[in-house]
């Protein structure tokens, strides 16, 4: 009696990603006519990817809250408040340093972070000030902490009035 073939179902095989480099493996051919399709190896799961997001990282909306601290670009920095004129003004925060200006368009308050000067056009005002001299007007009053004097001098330098310790 002659050997019947015997013939197996056919299985749809995994196809490979468009642009993907696996190949498909080719089916068996068993002795004796016998064919059957190809097993395909167990494969891993692959882990889910999460993104990991600077708001979730550094900013959290809900609070309104920076998180982590931000480093400024040579050229980066921050606005705050959009300036039209008569109407608002701004803010601004570079490396090279803070500036304010009012609705006129004039610079209210300046931090050079280059030089170190601050310049504010209105009132300072403080529960304490320590310092060792202060300098009023164009060196025309000097008010000395450790000397304990106060010296008013003449527009010429001369001094005028010494109040105070005078050694």
């Amino acid at each position: 009696m002659a050997e019947d073939k015997v013939y197996t179902p056919e299985v749809v095989q995994d196809q490979p990603f468009p642009g993907g480099t696996e190949e498909i493996p080719k089916a068996e051919t068993l002795p004796s006519g016998t064919y059957s399709p190809t097993i395909t190896p167990a494969k891993e799961i692959t882990r889910k990817r999460v993104a990991v997001e600077l708001l979730s990282q550094a900013l959290n909306t809900r609070t309104k809250r920076i998180l982590q601290e931000f480093e400024l670009e040579l050229s980066g920095g921050f606005k705050i408040g959009d300036y039209k004129s008569g109407e608002t003004g701004d803010v601004r925060i570079t490396p090279n340093g803070i500036t304010a200006r009012d609705k006129a368009g004039v610079t209210t308050m300046s931090l050079d972070g280059l030089t170190g000067d601050a310049i504010f056009k209105g009132k300072i005002q403080s529960g304490a000030v320590i310092t060792e001299t202060l300098q009023v007007g164009n060196n025309s009053i000097i008010l000395s902490g450790t000397q304990r004097r106060m010296t008013f001098y003449a527009a010429s330098g001369v001094p005028l009035i010494v109040i105070g310790n005078v050694d």
